[in-house]
């Protein structure tokens, strides 16, 4: 398991239709304020994976408390021997397998808005979309990696959405929607759905099950809850982790990312130039970020109109060589590579101080591949 829980929320943006068929129903108020709203809840999390001829099975003891950043993981599948834990205060994150000399800590992490502040866009598209003639939606699916299982990083393109009813979930009433991708070309991530039972009180997912193809396999994941109480009053130290005496702390890569409204904002407190590059005239900036670990810093700037993205990346990892062939293009003074990653394009280039990489999806080639001069151009 180990670091992948930091990577779960990360997941590529897709453009969303909403099945004109759908009757959904009119969802009061904000659904992450709901979500929030929640002081905490408690479960058993069963995680089924189906991959090539091998199934892989785990249990969980899940605590949290949402909008906080606090949760606390403890492994409890049968016949395990190497039992993990994972606890977060909301800032620092310990991961622990019983029984071994080292504790990871990891401080700056909390990802707690990731899952309401997608339900809040996943459930706006659906009550927009009951009549929809197919316009498209910046979203993305639900996260759909458990912890410490095959990532599947490459999902892109449209996503097609539906809203398929009430059905009960562990004794608790739940609205299902179904996400399918409808992307003509290959991947990394083909024929990707999902169905999600999300509770109609609190908006917590209680199950979701997803199917893609990756390298030619099938692949079939299950997660659902169990045993499920809300409001359970959680102590605080369940969300406090202290160490076995004789066990060595070792502190492991933080990631601290910051949001600005503009790339005025951004270019104030980066360390090496923010780029200002022309865009298409019905593009408009929806993200400007700024990431920073113990070894890699990088920030992003991702604009969008109602069907296509642009983004753009830049970041010191100058020793960064690509697995995957492409196509050559001029950028500038340099040589880039344009690769076709299925449902998105990217343009990849290094220079002595930076490394650059600008994606698009919903674009034409020579969009993509001009936007990505002006990157240079802008940054030279």
């Amino acid at each position: 398991m180990g670091f992948a829980i930091l990577l779960i929320g990360s997941s590529v943006a897709v453009g969303v239709w909403v099945s004109a068929d759908s009757q959904a129903p009119n969802f009061a108020g904000s659904v992450s304020e709901r979500y929030d709203s929640l002081d905490g809840f408690s479960a058993e999390k069963r995680t089924v994976i189906h991959r090539e001829n091998r199934t892989f099975r785990s249990l969980d003891q899940v605590s949290r408390r949402p909008g906080t950043g606090q949760f606390r993981i403890e492994d409890i599948t049968d016949n395990l021997t190497a039992r993990e834990i994972q606890v977060s205060d909301g800032n620092t994150l310990w991961i622990y397998t019983h029984g071994e000399s080292e504790a990871k800590r990891i401080d700056g992490v909390n990802t707690s808005r990731s899952l309401p502040s997608r339900l809040d866009r996943l459930f706006s598209v659906v009550e927009r979309g009951a009549s929809a003639d197919g316009t498209t939606h910046d979203i993305e699916p639900l996260p759909f990696v458990p912890e410490g299982s095959d990532r599947t990083d490459g999902t892109a393109g449209s996503m097609a959405v539906s809203y398929e009813g009430v059905e009960t979930v562990d004794g608790r009433p739940t609205y299902v929607l179904s996400l399918h991708s409808n992307a003509t070309t290959a991947g990394v991530v083909e024929d990707f759905e999902q169905r999600l039972w999300i509770d109609k009180e609190w908006y917590v997912p209680l199950k979701r099950t997803t199917e893609y193809v990756r390298d030619g396999d099938a692949v079939s994941i299950t997660v659902s809850y169990r045993n499920v109480t809300f409001n359970p009053g959680l102590p605080a130290d369940t969300f406090q982790f202290d160490p076995p005496s004789n066990v060595t702390v070792v502190d492991a890569d933080s990631t601290r990312q910051e949001q600005f409204v503009d790339i005025a904002g951004l270019r104030a407190v980066a360390s090496f130039s923010v780029p200002d590059p022309d865009v298409p005239e019905t593009f408009r900036l929806v993200e400007a970020t700024q990431t920073v670990t113990d070894r890699v810093r990088s920030i992003g700037l991702k604009y969008a109109n109602e069907t296509a993205v642009l983004s753009v990346s830049k970041s010191n990892l100058t020793g960064y060589v690509p697995n995957t062939d492409g196509q050559a293009v001029p950028v500038g003074d340099y040589d880039a590579t344009l690769r076709n990653l299925g449902t998105e394009l990217r343009v990849s280039w290094t220079t002595p101080n930076a490394r650059y990489s600008v994606a698009g999806s919903g674009v034409s080639k020579s969009v993509l591949v001009e936007f990505a001069r002006s990157v240079a151009r802008a940054d030279s």
